[in-house]
Protein backbone atom coordinates (compact mmCIF):
# COMPACT_ATOMS: atom_id res chain seq x y z
CA UNK A 1 0.00 0.00 0.00
CA UNK A 2 1.98 3.11 -0.84
CA UNK A 3 1.15 6.48 0.83
CA UNK A 4 0.30 9.84 -1.18
CA UNK A 5 -0.09 13.42 0.06
CA UNK A 6 -3.58 14.74 -0.36
CA UNK A 7 -4.66 18.65 -1.31
CA UNK A 8 -6.61 20.44 1.88
CA UNK A 9 -9.44 22.35 0.95
CA UNK A 10 -8.56 25.12 -1.98
CA UNK A 11 -6.05 22.60 -3.42
CA UNK A 12 -2.93 23.44 -1.54
CA UNK A 13 -0.54 20.98 0.31
CA UNK A 14 -0.42 19.74 4.04
CA UNK A 15 2.99 22.15 4.44
CA UNK A 16 2.24 25.64 4.78
CA UNK A 17 5.23 27.51 4.39
CA UNK A 18 6.08 30.54 6.44
CA UNK A 19 7.07 33.56 3.83
CA UNK A 20 9.31 35.06 6.52
CA UNK A 21 11.39 31.84 6.46
CA UNK A 22 10.86 31.56 2.61
CA UNK A 23 12.43 34.78 2.04
CA UNK A 24 15.47 34.72 4.01
CA UNK A 25 16.42 31.25 2.94
CA UNK A 26 16.02 32.60 -0.63
CA UNK A 27 18.36 35.77 0.31
CA UNK A 28 20.84 33.38 1.63
CA UNK A 29 20.91 31.15 -1.31
CA UNK A 30 20.99 33.83 -3.71
CA UNK A 31 24.09 35.69 -1.54
CA UNK A 32 25.72 31.92 -1.50
CA UNK A 33 25.24 31.50 -5.49
CA UNK A 34 26.75 35.37 -5.48
CA UNK A 35 30.00 34.53 -3.39
CA UNK A 36 30.28 30.99 -5.48
CA UNK A 37 30.38 33.01 -8.48
CA UNK A 38 32.69 35.64 -7.78
CA UNK A 39 34.64 32.94 -6.37
CA UNK A 40 34.60 31.43 -9.72
CA UNK A 41 35.51 34.38 -11.75
CA UNK A 42 38.31 35.33 -9.08
CA UNK A 43 39.94 31.91 -9.59
CA UNK A 44 39.40 32.34 -13.65
CA UNK A 45 41.18 35.53 -13.75
CA UNK A 46 43.92 34.14 -11.57
CA UNK A 47 44.63 31.18 -14.26
CA UNK A 48 44.42 33.49 -16.90
CA UNK A 49 47.28 35.44 -15.41
CA UNK A 50 49.42 32.56 -14.47
CA UNK A 51 48.79 31.22 -17.76
CA UNK A 52 50.18 34.65 -19.28
CA UNK A 53 52.77 34.73 -16.84
CA UNK A 54 53.78 31.59 -18.09
CA UNK A 55 53.84 32.44 -21.82
CA UNK A 56 56.38 35.24 -20.53
CA UNK A 57 58.36 32.63 -18.51
CA UNK A 58 58.40 29.38 -20.99
CA UNK A 59 61.33 27.63 -18.66
CA UNK A 60 58.20 27.17 -15.56
CA UNK A 61 56.43 25.43 -17.71
CA UNK A 62 59.19 23.20 -19.25
CA UNK A 63 60.39 22.26 -15.54
CA UNK A 64 56.63 21.78 -14.69
CA UNK A 65 56.73 18.87 -17.90
CA UNK A 66 59.57 17.45 -16.32
CA UNK A 67 58.91 17.18 -13.06
CA UNK A 68 55.31 15.80 -14.29
CA UNK A 69 54.58 12.25 -12.18
CA UNK A 70 58.21 12.49 -10.21
CA UNK A 71 59.26 14.17 -6.54
CA UNK A 72 60.82 17.27 -7.86
CA UNK A 73 59.09 20.52 -6.68
CA UNK A 74 57.08 21.65 -9.41
CA UNK A 75 56.98 25.97 -9.63
CA UNK A 76 54.01 28.63 -9.94
CA UNK A 77 55.23 32.01 -10.88
CA UNK A 78 58.70 31.30 -9.62
CA UNK A 79 58.13 29.95 -6.51
CA UNK A 80 58.01 25.85 -5.16
CA UNK A 81 56.92 24.65 -2.33
CA UNK A 82 60.58 24.49 -1.01
CA UNK A 83 61.25 28.23 -1.59
CA UNK A 84 62.22 30.45 -4.55
CA UNK A 85 63.50 29.97 -8.15
CA UNK A 86 65.13 33.31 -7.85
CA UNK A 87 68.75 32.70 -6.81
CA UNK A 88 68.75 29.27 -6.76
CA UNK A 89 70.35 26.63 -8.60
CA UNK A 90 70.36 23.14 -10.23
CA UNK A 91 72.99 20.91 -11.30
CA UNK A 92 72.94 16.89 -12.86
CA UNK A 93 74.99 14.75 -11.32
CA UNK A 94 75.22 11.53 -13.60
CA UNK A 95 77.74 8.93 -12.52
CA UNK A 96 77.44 7.01 -15.96
CA UNK A 97 74.27 5.99 -15.40
CA UNK A 98 73.92 6.04 -19.44
CA UNK A 99 76.59 4.17 -19.91
CA UNK A 100 76.83 0.11 -21.03
CA UNK A 101 79.34 -2.10 -19.87
CA UNK A 102 82.80 -1.46 -19.36
CA UNK A 103 86.23 -3.56 -18.42
CA UNK A 104 85.96 -2.26 -14.60
CA UNK A 105 82.63 -2.88 -13.75
CA UNK A 106 82.55 -6.08 -15.54
CA UNK A 107 85.29 -6.79 -12.83
CA UNK A 108 83.52 -4.87 -9.84
CA UNK A 109 80.52 -6.89 -10.90
CA UNK A 110 82.33 -10.24 -10.68
CA UNK A 111 83.81 -9.32 -7.47
CA UNK A 112 81.02 -7.85 -5.69
CA UNK A 113 78.09 -9.84 -6.84
CA UNK A 114 79.53 -12.89 -7.83
CA UNK A 115 80.64 -14.81 -11.70
CA UNK A 116 76.47 -15.27 -11.66
CA UNK A 117 76.14 -11.38 -12.19
CA UNK A 118 78.88 -11.52 -14.76
CA UNK A 119 77.11 -14.80 -16.33
CA UNK A 120 73.39 -13.30 -16.37
CA UNK A 121 74.76 -10.42 -17.97
CA UNK A 122 73.64 -7.83 -14.98
CA UNK A 123 74.49 -4.29 -15.81
CA UNK A 124 76.07 -2.13 -12.78
CA UNK A 125 74.69 1.30 -13.14
CA UNK A 126 75.98 4.54 -11.86
CA UNK A 127 74.22 6.61 -9.77
CA UNK A 128 72.77 9.98 -11.07
CA UNK A 129 71.11 13.12 -8.77
CA UNK A 130 70.07 15.98 -8.71
CA UNK A 131 71.12 19.17 -6.64
CA UNK A 132 69.27 21.86 -6.27
CA UNK A 133 69.53 25.09 -4.21
CA UNK A 134 66.86 27.40 -3.61
CA UNK A 135 66.48 31.00 -3.26
CA UNK A 136 66.13 31.24 0.39
CA UNK A 137 69.30 29.00 0.86
CA UNK A 138 67.34 25.34 0.98
CA UNK A 139 69.16 22.41 -0.68
CA UNK A 140 67.60 19.64 -1.66
CA UNK A 141 69.18 16.20 -3.65
CA UNK A 142 67.28 14.08 -5.50
CA UNK A 143 67.79 10.43 -7.14
CA UNK A 144 66.68 9.83 -10.88
CA UNK A 145 66.26 6.77 -11.69
CA UNK A 146 68.80 5.23 -14.47
CA UNK A 147 66.73 4.99 -17.77
CA UNK A 148 67.12 7.09 -20.63
CA UNK A 149 64.02 8.97 -20.45
CA UNK A 150 64.18 9.75 -16.36
CA UNK A 151 67.91 10.90 -17.21
CA UNK A 152 66.49 12.92 -20.22
CA UNK A 153 63.94 14.77 -18.15
CA UNK A 154 66.48 15.49 -15.31
CA UNK A 155 68.35 16.90 -17.51
CA UNK A 156 65.68 19.07 -18.67
CA UNK A 157 64.17 20.43 -15.65
CA UNK A 158 67.98 21.41 -14.23
CA UNK A 159 68.09 23.33 -17.31
CA UNK A 160 64.44 24.48 -17.33
CA UNK A 161 65.37 25.74 -13.58
CA UNK A 162 68.50 27.18 -14.58
CA UNK A 163 67.37 29.51 -17.32
CA UNK A 164 64.07 30.52 -14.92
CA UNK A 165 66.35 31.34 -12.04
CA UNK A 166 68.98 33.38 -14.57
CA UNK A 167 65.10 35.09 -16.12
CA UNK A 168 63.90 35.96 -12.95
CA UNK A 169 66.91 37.49 -12.16
CA UNK A 170 67.50 39.27 -15.11
CA UNK A 171 63.93 40.88 -14.56
CA UNK A 172 64.30 42.02 -11.02
CA UNK A 173 67.77 43.94 -12.37
CA UNK A 174 65.55 45.67 -15.00
CA UNK A 175 63.36 46.58 -12.66
CA UNK A 176 65.77 48.03 -10.34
Amino acid sequence: MMRTRTPCKGGTMLFNRDPEKAAQKAAVKAEKKQQRQEAAAQRQADKEALKEWRNAHPAEKTMNTAAMLKMWPSSTRGMTNLGPVKGGSAEFINAGAHKAWTATRLVAGAATLGVSAAATGRKNKGAAVINVTFGNGAAQTYTVKPEPAYLKDANQYVNAFNALAAQLASEEDAAS
